[in-house]
């Protein structure tokens, strides 16, 4: 029997990102054993209580509680391959989204976090499609000038350039109270045009966050560093019908969709090797309705319910991102 020894890996991931989801449903599979050649626990941790509280979410289909910004909590597990004997540690601190997010935006992060970073091997990136902010073209840019609190629509603007030329008309004439009223209120109209929207860092698309972020750990990781990519609630790309959009691996997906973190990563191949998973760990969409997540608490073995895509491969084993780092 061989043993893989201590690895240490970090969780990243903005908020909604599906850290949490993934947590829980791994924490079940690996603990219950369901899944046949998967990983089970060789030896249960110490503290259990934050592992079961997410894993009662998973099986309950309840969306789990957000991870407070000052929440760090360390995971250690002993576990076995059981399709080889071999055994391994996974170390990962989580860390909820909001914290990565700081990050970006204030230019700071913890001597904690730093330690961590120095000491990790191995990344697991968590990409949520549904909470994406994505890239906007420059072909767009009249329509989201006209749809943006600032912008207004073709007509609006005509009835600013109509008041403007009935002000300069009217300055020193008598006018019908209606007209006042009318002009007064295409005015506050204009006024409100004049309005400007501070641009904020948590303005940035998606993928411009997830490349600093790794940009600013780059030079204190372990290299070469390996990062698994997991593309959260799969499932609703994998709902989307073909003649929508044609079917993509999470490979393709990645470079369709964060094209920036793509390149940035193949650029990288010196300092990263990466592989992208499509995970959908909760299997669907939980519904706050009575008896709305039925179908999902139908299945005999909870663990059925969850998608994992690899290439074009589909299964429902969520434990491949870790196989994959550790086995290549």
């Amino acid at each position: 029997m061989g043993y893989t020894g201590n690895m240490r890996c970090m969780f990243m991931g903005l908020p909604n990102s599906g850290k949490s989801s993934f947590i829980g449903a791994f924490w079940h599979v690996v603990d219950s054993g369901e899944i046949e050649d998967s990983y089970t626990v060789d030896v249960q941790p110490n503290d259990r209580e934050y592992l079961n509280e997410l894993r009662d979410s998973f099986l309950g289909c309840k969306a789990p509680e957000r991870t407070k910004t000052e929440f760090v909590k360390q995971i250690d597990l002993d576990v076995k391959d059981n399709s080889t004997g071999n055994k391994a540690t996974f170390t990962f601190p989580d860390l909820s989204g909001e914290t990565f997010e700081s990050q970006f935006e204030y230019r700071k992060i913890t001597k904690t976090y730093l330690a961590d970073i120095e000491e990790c091997d191995s990344i697991i990136l968590f990409v949520n499609p549904e909470f994406l902010k994505k890239p906007n073209l420059i072909t767009d840019a009249d329509a989201m000038l006209d749809e943006s609190e600032g912008g207004i629509s073709q007509e609006e603007a005509e009835v600013v350039q109509n008041v403007e030329v009935k002000e300069e008309a009217n300055l020193n004439t008598n006018q019908s109270v209606d007209e006042a009223s009318g002009q007064a209120e295409a005015s506050d109209l204009k006024n409100d045009v004049k309005e400007i929207v501070e641009w904020t860092p948590k303005m940035c698309q998606s993928q411009v966050m997830l490349v600093d972020l790794l940009q600013i750990i780059e030079n204190k990781l372990i290299k070469p560093c390996k990062i698994s990519i997991v593309i959260s609630a799969w499932d609703l790309i994998l709902e989307i019908p073909e003649i929508v959009e044609p079917r993509k691996t999470p490979k393709e997906w990645l470079a369709t969709n964060l094209p920036l973190l793509n390149q940035y990563l193949t650029a990288n191949f010196e300092f990263y090797t990466f592989k992208v998973f499509g995970i959908s760990a909760q299997g669907a969409a939980y519904s706050k309705l009575k008896n709305g997540n039925k179908k999902l608490l139908s299945f005999a073995k909870q663990s059925e319910r969850i998608k994992v895509q690899d290439g074009e491969s589909i299964n429902n084993d969520i434990t491949i991102p870790f196989k994959w780092l550790i086995n290549g």
